[in-house]
């Protein structure tokens, strides 16, 4: 009888989290659609992809939804502290908001010396107006070189220190320290994860809009569980 009841609780517990991991998807997709129609209407629509770059810095916070789903059938190690989930979230919700904001403004400033120098954002910054000719190809391969690396900084920085407060909490700064660590001695599944994360977000929002929905999620559950059976390997 009890362990029908866990076993309820256990699909509870998944529906909850796949449905919160889809709300939160239809967010980002819903403020990507925003952001895309502004800036066609500034005809500023090659600038998209330092947007769509810039969303990856926030999938640690999503990845937190994702925890009850690595417990399963470790419900007595799975119990995390609700001042420890807050303390990680803060952390990580502040580390991830300045990395975006900073990313942001020096995007507007690259895209107004180098791509488009009559452009809205040029003018409204008074950024002279100087022949550096037109990078846009060099500009879209070093989003898309960003986006691999913010998916990297967002998964040592952002998904690991809270999975492994979760797993094996040995405080906040100790837990970004093991996460460097395993970062280190993991250097190939990193990467591999991080481009993996950074396809699965930029690719769709700029070629296939609406498979953002599926593909995000698919990718991101995929990349969380296979970093934590990863760092559970390793213990």
């Amino acid at each position: 009888m009890i362990n029908e009841v866990n076993v309820k609780q256990k699909i509870r517990v998944r529906i909850l989290s796949y449905a919160l991991l889809f709300f939160s998807t239809l967010v980002i997709y819903s403020i990507a659609q925003a952001i895309s129609l502004l800036l066609k209407n500034y005809e500023l629509s090659s600038m998209y992809i330092s947007f769509c770059a810039g969303f990856i810095l926030f999938t640690p916070l999503v990845s937190l939804l994702l925890h009850p789903l690595i417990f399963t059938d470790m419900l007595n190690k799975g119990r995390l502290q609700l001042s420890i989930l807050m303390a990680n979230f803060g952390l990580v919700f502040v580390v991830q908001c300045l990395f975006f904001l900073i990313w942001i403004t020096d995007a507007i400033v690259v895209y107004s010396l180098y791509v488009d120098q009559n452009s809205f954002l040029a003018k409204s910054f008074s950024i002279a107006n100087e022949s550096h000719g037109n990078l846009s190809v060099e500009f879209y391969w070093a989003n898309l070189f960003l986006a691999w690396f913010f998916a990297f900084l967002s998964l040592i920085l952002g998904v690991m220190p809270c999975l492994i407060a979760r797993i094996d909490n040995q405080g906040v700064v100790n837990n970004f320290v093991a996460s460097c660590t395993f970062a280190k001695q993991c250097k190939v599944p990193f990467s591999l994860a991080a481009l993996c994360l950074a396809m699965g977000v930029v690719i769709p929002l700029l070629y296939t809009e609406y498979m953002f929905l599926l593909v995000f999620p698919l990718v991101l559950v995929s990349v969380f569980l296979y970093l934590s059976n990863l760092y559970l390997s390793h213990k």
